[in-house]
Formats: structure tokens, C-alpha cells, sequence
């Protein structure tokens, strides 16, 4: 019988109905993806292939085992498999290597290619994705790539690669870009192996904020990696490969170099082979070191660019032959930062340390340990290197010729080696495979009770939305708050300016799109026509939405998921089907009138904002950002939500960026004293002794825009700030200041924004003969500069949620003349500015009115109004 029609039903019955219809249709979408773009095509058979794999059984008693991304058999996943493999009590275990093209012909292969419970596995192949997906255990000791989602019937053991010096993940500066598919593995692991408690504190729950959001286990019982160093044959396999590569260490001391890589990031590494020649030669033609062998031990992202150099490969040890072992041969280690020293302290053996770039790279990268800390002298220079290394091997030894070093060895030694005794390995295998954690140093349960809250911010492009996720970001106390910011990927500058002022205490969940990611397109296709039409929701596709959580959250929940964004349904269709508590949607805007609103003849938000309305029955709250729109929202929105669902909270304001922006701060330095300003490039050294150079770049930037602007002209200046599109009305604004102009002709008018309707509307202002008294600036990245040089503050817009813009012009300081749109009287309240009617003729004479000296302003005291807000937020968050 034919395995094809049984192969189909049982897609039929597993597979979500949009998925399916959406693989039935594939082949001419492929036909027409093909024409445009050859890896679309690709992609699409791979998401086929990997949604297969998703659906099928876990297969039992099978493990996947990879290394630095299938690079080797090597370092804590190659030490637990030889362990496993010959272990009579897991002889029933099938296991799975996954390596690279260019591992793919190694020694490791060759001694197991034979053997029928081991398999391989091409990295990122198609094959890969499906043995990732249905095999019961998996073992990595770095990460899966972004498509990877962990299953609840999968055991995940991510075993690091070592105890980091370098700084890791958010202690980074700017690190939360690169620390995202780590978070995300982590995230998703069942067990987490840490070499020692410093690495568990500073690395996985510091620097990976790990805290709260991780649901499994850290194993602190030592690095299986290490074992090899210790019994009667340690570093026997070494020798043998050295041997056959023509480097012969039997009866010979091992001089082993072995330093990090450097660069910007780990995925573009940089190997300064000049420098690495030298310093090998210098210590080979040492007379100190006649009869040693000498070695280098490269990182593995390195090892590729030194392979090929003959000069760099009779010292090279090979990349096949695990760091442990080559340390194992080891009688005197020379390293720097690279954690290859932490594993070195379990031998008792001395090291010496050679940082040639100490300063640089400390500044670039940052470091957990000082120099000062390190287990062993530091040189600087290689004749300073030598020197040290005569002394170490010398009659004294490291104790003697280098007592305080020794006493840091001995220290540290006891810190962050005190289980690397051979036997990790085998700890590690009862506790996972063997379910016996409690005879064993095992760590559960890394709540420390603040609230656990997850934000989706938007589109993060530079809006309204954006400035108020930013701010609320801020305000949220984080000794209350464990903050989550949510938001996708994106190499445009614009958003990865505004990522970069999510403050520091939060934690970034940023999404890559993965191979799901063409089903779940056909899901919100068959979704948004749904609503569209005005049909039920289609549950059927849950369990795909749930997927795409478990891609991006692992295992971790959250007391709270606020969608701060409200117009694409695509993600809150993650976190509602996510392990979330209560659900919150914010509603910035009238949004039947913004799905309604048309901009050259389309309705560009009716099908997302309808999607959105079908969603707000998965939602525990609806919340407007003020009183007056809630009320409005609720009469409109009726059909698609109860009443009692609506409520409000008011957006946080980021006080002292609007002051510090506007040359306002009330932040002073008591230590700037007096100066000698004859020379610029001194003058900029001192400040930057006392202020940030991003303080003082925005304060010199607000001075020109100033100048540029506004200048000296006489004349009072009008200024708005705002997207320039249709419920903004800036077309009314320019039409009424022309009638300004006629009493006031020195009056000015600056326009702050852009938007697609900026053609138009400096073509209005040509039209009227107005165009030398109206400047349009575009998109600025401090707005404050120009607006508190300015002297009142106007809007004319149809309808608007909360204009934050208003509270930070009262910030600043300026009168306020705003139409009378849905939600002006809360923004207004108590500010002396006025309200008028949403005409030409009303917003002239309020205009006037400011230039008569008849509209006032009253003192705002913005951080009691953030205050307020922040108990709102709570109070319609946390229910």
C-alpha cells in the first residue's frame, strides 16, 4: 500500500487548516516568488520541510549534539558524548553530530562513521531542521539559529563555552542587538551548565538578565570539557594528532599560547596573524625555552583565517583537537582574556599572562576581571613576555618569582574550578538523562519577585507611539518592574536609533524572522479577510501562533503583555496565544477613524485596524490614553468589545530629555568650576571630563538648530510639531497663519515633521505667498531645541489620542493654542493656553490672541503628572 495517501491524511488531521491551504497554494506562489527572487523559492521549501518537522513525533532516546555552530566534535558537548556513548546504561541512545562543509572531513568523522548509533548532519541542511525538531535531547554549547523552536517534548542542555572575562550580553554597551539569539536560547533551555556560581550570577542572570524569565535549571557541578584533562591517558589523543602532524611533545614541556579573538562582535572576529607570528617566533628562538615545544591554540571563530598561513601552521594545534586536551599537554599556558585560563586553574599548572592591547580592549569591549585581578604576570610587550616566562619556569616557579599572582592563582582557583575533577561529564549525564537532581548542585527558581511585564513598542520608527514607549520605559520603576521590550529587527537606522534609548534595565526580546514565518503570513491573510468581512475568528490556527511564542519566549511567562502599539494584529497573535497573564491593548488614537482615515484614495490602516478589532475579545483591557477618548473609542468600538473593557491611562512624559533637549536642564555639575576656552579642542576635552559627549553634541546641535531656525530676526515664531499627514490638518494651520501674516507680518511659523504630506503643503505655502515666513524642518531627532526657542506652541489637528507634544511643550514652558479635537481639554487642562473651534477662521484669531498677549501659561510640574500616570498605567495593566 502506498505510504502517500496515509502520509496526506496525516497531514490532514495535524496540520492547522490555514497552513495547509496555504501548502496546497505554494507551488504557484513559488512560481512567482522564483521570477523575483530565487531565495524566496528556498525559503518556502524550507518552511514546508521545517513545518513538517514540527508536526511530526519527537523520536525517543535520540540526541543532537553540535558545537559553535557544527564548526567541530568539540569542547562540553563532545566531552558529555564520549562519556554517554560508552556508558552501558544509554546504549539504546541514537545520536546525531551536526557539522559544518568544512568539519564535515575530520578525524572525528572517520572514528565514528562507522559506528551505527551515530549519524551527521550538514549545518542549516534541510536535514538538519528536521533531526532539530523530532530529536528529544539537544546539546549546544553556543546556540541554534533563530528557526530553531524548542518543543515541550524536547529536553534542551545548553552547555556555554566557558566562564566569561570578556563582558556579556545587556553588560555590553549596545549589546542587546547581538544578545538576541542567545537570550532566545537560553530562554528556551531546560538546563543551563555554568562552570562555577560567577559564571550563574554575573553572566547568565546579569548579563543575560536571566532573572525571572527563565523557567529551567542552572547545573553547577563543573565543565565536562575539563575532564579530559584529568586520568591516566590525559592528553594522549593530543599527542597522537600532534604526532601525526609533525609535532612531536612526548617527553617535551608545552609552551601552549592560547588568546582570544578580537573585533567588534563574535560574528565578525579578527585575527591579527602579523602580530601572532611574531610573538610565536620570539618565544620559539627563546634560549629560556630550548627544548620546548611551543603551540598555539586559536579561538575557534579565528581558526579559518589562520589555517592556510605556513608561517601561523607548524605552531597550529588543530581545530579537531579539543582545548582541553591540547591544556592537558600543558606545562606552561600564556593567554589573556580567553576562558581557556579559568579551565587551565583545575591543573595546578602556572600561567602567564600577554595583553599587548590591555587598554584598547578593555575600553571596546569591557571586562568582568581588572589585570590587576588576573592569576599570573601581565607583559605588555614580548620582551617583557619573555621575561616573565624565564622567571616562571625557572627554579622559583610562579610562587616565588610572582607571590601575589600565585595567591590570586590559588583564589581563583577555588572560585571557579572547585568541581573540574573529571568527573563532570558523568554528573552532568545522571542529572539529565538519569532525572536525579537532587544529589547535585542543581538551581531553580530565579524569581525575585518583581512584576513580570512584556511590552510590544511598535514599528519603533520615530512617531508619537514610539516617544511614548520610550518614555513609559523610563518612568516604570525597575526595582517594581522586570520590563521586557518586544519589537522586531531591523537594520534601519531610524529604529536602531530609537532601540538605543531603551533604557538599560530593560530586557529586549528582538524578533528575527524564522522559517514560520510563511505560514503565519497565510494565517493573518485568511485572518484579516475574516474580519474584514465580519466573519468569527478561526481558532484552528492557535497552535502555530503558540510556536512562534515558544521561537521567541522560550519558557518564560509573563504576570502581564501590554500591544503598546494597537494597529497590526500580527503581534498580539503571538503573545495571546503565549504564557501570558493579563493582556493589554493601548488605543492611541480614535481608531474608527483612523481605519477610516484616506490618504490618495486607499484606506492604508482599514485591514489591519479591523484585524485588531476582531482581537480585543482575547484582551483584558482596552486602554485610550485619555479620559475624553476612552469615551470615544467606546462608543465606536462597541460592537467589537464590552463596555466595562474600556478604560484609560495617560502617556508618561520623559521630563528631563524635553528639558535637557530644550537647553532647560535642571541638572548642573558642581565640579565644571572655570575653564580657558582660547582653544576649541581643549575647551571640548574639559567638557567631556564632566558631561557625556552625547550631552554635549545635543546641547551644540540645539545651539545651531537655534541659530539656523529661529535667528534673530524679530518677530514672534509659532511652532508645531507633528506627522504630516490628514487628521494632523497642518493645511488649515498654514492657511490660518497666512492670515496671521497679514496684521503680523514679522510673525514666523516652524513646522517640525514629515510625512507624506509635505509636498502639498510646501506647495500651499508657495501658493500663498508665505513660504519665506513658514520653515519646514523635516524629522528632528531633538524637536526640544527649536520648540523652547520659540514662543507658543499650536496645533490643528482633526482628532488626536494624547498629544504628548502639548504636555512637552508645557515642559518647556510656551503657550499653547490647540483645536478643538476629541481629547484637547484633558492635554489642556490647567495649562492657561486655549482651545479653539476647527476652523481657519478660530485658529487665526487664537493665533492673534497670543500675539495680543492674551493667552497665558501656568507652571507644569511634569514629574508629579508622571507620577499620576505611572499609577494609572498599573492600575489598567495589573488589574
Amino acid at each position: 500500500m502506498s505510504v502517500v495517501p496515509k502520509a496526506k491524511s496525516f497531514l490532514l488531521n495535524n496540520i492547522p487548516p490555514a497552513m495547509w491551504a496555504y501548502l496546497r497554494k505554494e507551488r504557484h506562489v513559488w512560481e512567482s516568488q522564483f521570477r523575483k527572487n530565487k531565495k524566496s523559492l528556498g525559503g518556502a521549501i524550507r518552511s514546508r520541510s521545517f513545518s513538517k518537522a514540527l508536526f511530526s513525533q519527537v523520536r525517543k532516546d535520540t540526541v543532537v549534539w553540535e558545537s559553535f555552530s557544527g564548526n567541530g566534535a568539540l569542547c562540553n558537548p563532545e566531552a558529555i558524548f564520549r562519556r554517554m556513548l560508552d556508558d552501558p546504561n544509554y546504549q539504546k541512545f541514537r545520536h546525531t553530530w551536526v557539522l559544518s562543509s568544512k568539519a564535515s572531513d575530520s578525524r572525528f568523522k572517520d572514528e565514528f562513521k562507522d559506528n551505527a548509533r551515530v549519524s551527521f548532519v550538514k549545518h542549516k541542511s534541510r536535514e538538519y531542521y528536521e533531526v532539530l525538531e523530532t530529536s528529544e535531547y539537544l546539546f549546544n554549547n553556543a546556540t541554534f539559529p533563530t528557526e530553531f523552536i524548542k518543543r515541550s517534548d524536547q529536553t534542551y542542555v545548553n552547555v556555554w563555552h566557558g566562564t566569561p572575562l570578556k563582558k556579556m550580553g545587556y553588560d555590553v554597551d549596545g549589546g542587546a542587538a547581538d544578545a538576541r539569539n542567545v537570550l532566545r536560547n537560553f530562554m528556551s533551555a531546560d538546563y543551563l551548565v555554568s562552570q562555577n556560581s560567577f559564571m550563574t550570577e554575573q553572566m547568565y542572570l546579569k548579563g543575560y538578565k536571566l532573572n525571572n524569565v527563565y523557567e529551567g535549571a542552572i547545573i553547577e557541578e563543573g565543565y565536562p570539557r575539563s575532564d579530559s584533562m584529568f586520568g591516566s591517558d590525559a592528553g594522549g589523543a593530543a599527542r597522537r594528532v600532534l604526532r601525526e602532524n609533525g609535532i612531536l611533545t612526548a617527553g617535551k614541556k608545552v609552551l601552549l599560547y592560547a588568546p582570544t579573538w578580537r573585533g567588534d562582535s563574535f560574528y565578525k572576529p579578527d585575527a591579527d596573524a602579523s602580530r601572532l607570528k611574531s610573538t610565536l617566533q620570539k618565544l620559539q628562538n627563546s634560549a629560556a625555552l630550548q627544548g620546548w615545544v611551543v603551540l598555539l591554540k586559536a579561538h575557534q571563530v579565528v581558526f579559518d583565517q589562520l589555517v592556510d598561513d605556513p608561517e601561523i601552521a607548524k605552531f597550529l594545534v588543530p581545530n579537531d583537537v579539543p582545548a582541553n586536551e591540547a591544556l592537558a599537554i600543558t606545562d606552561l599556558l600564556v593567554s589573556d582574556y580567553s576562558s581557556i585560563f579559568v579551565d587551565y586553574l583545575a591543573t595546578g599548572r602556572p600561567i602567564a599572562f600577554h595583553i599587548p592591547d590591555a587598554d584598547s580592549y578593555a575600553d571596546s569591549r569591557g571586562l568582568y576581571m581588572e589585570v590587576s585581578e588576573l592569576p599570573g604576570p601581565v607583559s605588555t610587550t614580548t620582551d617583557e613576555l619573555l621575561d616573565h616566562v624565564k622567571a616562571i619556569i625557572g627554579a622559583g616557579g610562579l610562587e616565588t618569582e610572582f607571590a601575589v599572582e600565585g595567591q590570586r592563582y590559588a583564589k581563583l582557583s577555588a572560585e571557579l574550578t572547585p568541581r573540574d575533577d573529571g568527573e563532570a561529564s558523568a554528573r552532568i549525564i545522571d542529572i539529565v538523562f538519569g532525572q536525579n537532581e537532587a544529589d547535585y548542585n542543581v538551581r531553580r527558581d530565579f524569581s525575585d519577585g518583581r512584576r513580570k511585564l512584556m511590552i510590544y513598542l511598535g514599528g519603533m520608527l520615530t512617531n508619537g507611539i514610539t516617544s511614548s514607549a520610550l518614555n513609559l520605559l523610563s518612568e516604570l520603576d525597575p526595582e517594581i518592574y522586570d520590563v521586557t521590550a518586544f519589537y522586531r529587527h531591523s537594520n534601519q537606522l531610524e529604529r536602531q536609533q530609537n532601540a538605543s534609548m531603551i533604557p538599560n534595565h530593560v530586557r529586549h526580546v528582538i524578533r528575527d524572522t524564522g522559517i514560520l514565518q510563511f505560514p503565519l503570513l497565510g494565517s493573518m491573510q485568511k485572518f484579516e479577510q475574516a474580519a474584514v468581512d465580519n466573519l468569527a475568528n478561526d481558532e484552528s490556527d492557535s497552535q502555530l501562533w503558540e510556536m512562534e511564542w515558544r521561537r521567541l519566549f522560550g519558557q518564560a511567562s509573563f504576570d502581564a503583555a501590554v500591544d503598546f502599539s494597537g494597529y497590526a494584529a500580527f503581534w498580539p497573535r503571538i503573545f495571546t496565544n503565549g504564557r501570558v497573564g493579563r493582556k493589554v491593548i493601548w488605543q492611541h488614537n480614535d481608531l474608527e477613524a483612523d481605519a477610516e482615515r484616506e490618504i490618495n484614495g486607499k484606506k492604508p490602516h482599514y485591514r489591519n485596524l479591523h484585524g485588531v478589532f476582531k482581537l480585543y475579545q482575547d484582551f483584558d483591557a482596552l486602554v485610550s490614553v485619555s479620559p475624553d477618548l476612552r469615551d470615544i473609542n467606546q462608543a465606536n468600538l462597541a460592537a467589537f468589545a464590552p463596555a466595562e473593557k474600556f478604560v484609560s491611562a495617560r502617556n508618561t512624559i520623559n521630563v528631563e530629555r524635553v528639558r535637557a533637549g530644550g537647553g532647560r536642564s535642571k541638572a548642573q555639575n558642581t565640579d565644571a568650576g572655570t575653564r580657558d576656552l582660547s582653544n576649541l579642542a581643549d575647551v571640548i576635552y574639559e567638557l567631556g571630563q564632566l558631561y557625556s559627549y552625547d550631552e554635549l553634541i545635543v546641547e551644540a546641535s540645539r545651539q545651531q538648530l537655534v541659530t539656523q531656525f529661529i535667528g534673530d530676526r524679530g518677530g514672534r515664531t509659532f511652532v508645531t510639531v507633528g506627522r504630516l499627514s490628514p487628521e494632523k490638518n497642518h493645511a488649515r494651520l498654514v492657511r490660518a497663519f497666512a492670515d496671521v501674516l497679514a496684521d503680523a507680518p514679522e510673525s514666523k511659523l516652524v513646522i517640525i515633521g514629515d510625512g507624506p504630506l509635505a509636498p502639498e503643503l510646501k506647495q500651499l505655502a508657495v501658493s500663498l505667498g508665505i513660504s519665506g515666513s513658514v520653515q519646514f524642518t523635516g524629522r528632528l531627532r531633538n524637536p526640544y531645541a527649536v520648540m523652547s526657542a520659540c514662543d507658543c506652541f499650536v496645533m490643528s489637528s482633526d482628532y488626536e489620542g494624547q498629544p504628548i507634544v502639548i504636555l512637552e511643550a508645557r515642559v518647556l514652558g510656551l503657550p499653547v493654542v490647540v483645536t478643538r479635537f476629541g481629547s484637547a481639554s484633558s492635554a489642556m487642562e490647567g495649562s492657561g493656553g486655549l482651545i479653539v473651534e476647527r476652523d481657519e477662521e478660530s485658529l487665526a484669531e487664537g493665533m492673534n490672541a497670543f500675539l495680543s498677549g492674551n493667552v497665558g501659561v501656568e507652571p507644569f510640574d511634569g514629574d508629579a503628572y508622571n507620577r499620576e500616570v505611572v499609577d494609572e498605567f498599573t492600575e489598567v495593566v495589573f488589574g
